[in-house]
């Protein structure tokens, strides 16, 4: 699939900016998400979204989560170590 049908918009809420960060003990933040969420084409598949991440944003995916709520269908992208979300995210030209 072309990945430009299936990614179809970047999710952006408090709770995604969170997702993206890394751990850093000296801040007080312990947690590493390292996530990048996406509203995604009803009919991609994980590959497919796998696949459309990794080609868009040059990085490797590690695990991929997706959900249908009434916005539509949600992926929840968790990059692999040595990856950060918050450089891929700023190729989106969003954050």
């Amino acid at each position: 699939m072309d990945p430009y049908k299936v990614i179809v918009m970047p999710w952006i809420t408090e709770k995604s900016l969170e997702a993206r960060r890394h751990a850093d003990p000296d801040a007080g933040y312990y947690q590493n998400n390292n996530r990048l969420e996406f509203i995604v084409s009803l009919e991609a598949t994980k590959a497919d979204v796998k696949e459309a991440v990794e080609r868009l944003f040059d990085v490797k995916v590690a695990k991929v989560n997706t959900r249908i709520t009434k916005n539509g269908k949600h992926a929840t992208v968790k990059l692999a170590d040595g990856y950060d979300a918050e450089e891929a995210a700023l190729k989106l030209g969003a954050f």
